[in-house]
């Protein structure tokens, strides 16, 4: 059987028809491709309240672990294993964290697929070269799909806090603005550098939002802040899409 390949149609049909969290016209859409592997498409639009909005800030939030933890077991695993790669102890141990890696990438495209409408296909399959068991750990370790899987890990480890982080911050914040007026007087009674005392958020030095023009004033910030959170986030996951596409998926040939 002839492994898929990248050349015949686009892979990544992010928010394409076939998107699940698809809410938009397919009409609007932009493409990001170079000729080699698959076409990135990406529906414009799709606001804070949408489906596909709230699966992508689920994605940033959920992804943050499995990234951390499949970083650190392939890396360290592959570390001890070149390190104890003279006494050929470190070569079991170096294919395992491959195939580490090679698993954490396969998670990855299924949360990628599941989340953000992004179905990629895995790599192509790993090859024996010869019988026993001295074949099958050559084969894991020249398997092009897990180093490339091990290029996605290192990458993602950076990625993947700042998608959390900006996340995160742009939803609280935009939600805590929104109705801070329903909590302010829940909030403990400070005291000023002046020695006043104050209910409420201090915006920056001496300013404390406790009168309804500044709550209204925060409140129009935080939902200028949530109306942006969906795109902010977007921009992360979309960056991750290409990632996933480019170095999970099959390798693509030559156009």
């Amino acid at each position: 059987m002839n492994s898929p390949t990248l050349d015949s149609q686009p892979l990544l049909p992010l928010y394409g028809l076939d998107d699940p969290w698809a809410d938009g016209p397919a009409s609007s859409t932009s493409s990001i491709g170079s000729g080699r592997g698959p076409d990135v498409t990406v529906r414009r639009g799709g606001g804070v309240f949408s489906a596909r909005a709230w699966a992508e800030l689920l994605y940033a939030v959920v992804d943050l672990a499995p990234s951390i933890a499949f970083f650190v077991l392939s890396v360290t695993l592959l570390s001890v294993g070149v390190g104890l790669s003279v006494v050929y102890v470190g070569l079991p141990l170096l294919a395992l964290g491959l195939l580490v890696a090679r698993a954490g990438g396969h998670l990855q495209r299924v949360l990628a697929g599941v989340l953000l409408g992004a179905p990629v296909p895995g790599p192509d399959p790993m090859r024996r070269r010869r019988p026993g068991p001295v074949g099958l750990l050559t084969g894991v370790l020249t398997d092009p799909g897990c180093w490339r899987a091990v290029g996605y890990h290192c990458l993602k480890i950076l990625l993947a806090p700042i998608s959390f982080g900006f996340a995160v911050g742009f939803y609280a914040a935009g939600l805590g603005g929104l109705s801070y007026g329903l909590w302010q007087r829940h909030l403990p009674v400070v005291t000023a550098a002046d020695g006043s005392r104050h209910r409420g958020f201090e915006w920056w030095p001496g300013y404390f939002v406790e009168t309804w023009p500044r709550m209204v004033l925060l409140a129009v910030v935080g939902a200028l802040v949530l109306w942006m959170a969906p795109a902010v986030v977007r921009f992360f996951t979309t960056i991750d899409r290409v990632l996933v596409a480019s170095l999970l998926g099959p390798r693509g040939r030559a156009a």
